[in-house]
């Protein structure tokens, strides 16, 4: 018997999605040795800062720190040393830094040879905050004394005069400068002798790291020597060597240059 009814339409199951297809990738793994060394690096660097911190912390707080800081403090209330310190600098390098003194209006700053030895950058940093970029004009290796110009040429510095005649033994003196991790610190001392053969003007100002280049002043305010070392000290307190005044004239003046 023949069916003339048409056939019914063919079902067909609704199509599964393109994500159905596609296998789930697995998670990737994380390789144990790089895991290793990322978490090494990480710790390595942390310990450096911490060391880096613990290092400044102990200077900055050290017992050394805590008497020329207060001993700075109590000259400051006996004295006006606002205007020395305004010729007074910092010079930072890429290797360290240290101290240096403004001794004409346009900008020649007086430091220690040793402060730049190297540098391949010297910036010089007033007391106002200005900062300057800094080259060397002239050295003296053996008498340790270093001539800077400041770059933009600045006109009207604050400055500190040389004085006339050398410091005698048992004159007091004052050394102003950037011991360790702080700035501007004053403090005083006599000189103990002065050997010009030798050329080490001896002070007894305790100084320390960061002192290179810092003004030995008179009374009067005159620059009379320029700090350059510690010596042990009788009492092993890290007492003061400068370049002698007559050193420093014979540098300022010649103009042969490095």
């Amino acid at each position: 018997m023949v069916n003339n009814h048409p056939p019914e339409e063919e079902r067909f199951e609704e199509e599964p999605p393109l994500e159905a297809f596609m296998e789930e990738e697995p998670p990737p793994k994380t390789r144990p040795l790089r895991k290793a060394v990322v978490i090494i690096v990480a710790a390595v660097v942390a310990l450096a800062m911490l060391v880096q911190g613990s290092a400044f912390l102990f200077q900055h707080f050290s017992l050394d720190a805590l008497r020329f800081t207060s001993e700075s403090q109590q000259l400051e209330k006996e004295g006006d040393f606002e205007p020395f310190k305004e010729a007074v600098v910092a010079v930072q390098t890429d290797r360290g830094h240290g101290t240096g003194f403004i001794i004409s209006e346009s900008g020649d700053v007086l430091t220690n040879e040793h402060v730049i030895r190297g540098a391949s950058s010297i910036y010089v940093h007033l007391p106002d905050g200005e900062r300057y970029e800094a080259t060397e004009t002239k050295t003296d290796e053996t008498n340790d004394l270093a001539m800077l110009a400041l770059e933009g040429q600045p006109d009207n510095l604050p400055t500190l005069t040389l004085a006339d005649t050398a410091a005698k033994p048992g004159n007091t003196v004052y050394v102003i400068g950037h011991p360790m991790t702080h700035s501007y610190i004053t403090n005083k001392g006599e000189v103990k002798e002065s050997h010009d053969a030798y050329q080490v003007l001896a002070i007894t100002n305790a100084v320390f790291p960061g002192h290179s280049g810092s003004p030995v002043l008179s009374e009067e305010g005159e620059v009379i020597g320029v700090v350059y070392a510690r010596s042990s000290g009788e009492n092993g307190n890290g007492e003061g060597l400068a370049v002698p005044l007559r050193q420093i004239h014979a540098f300022v003046k010649d103009d042969s240059g490095i």
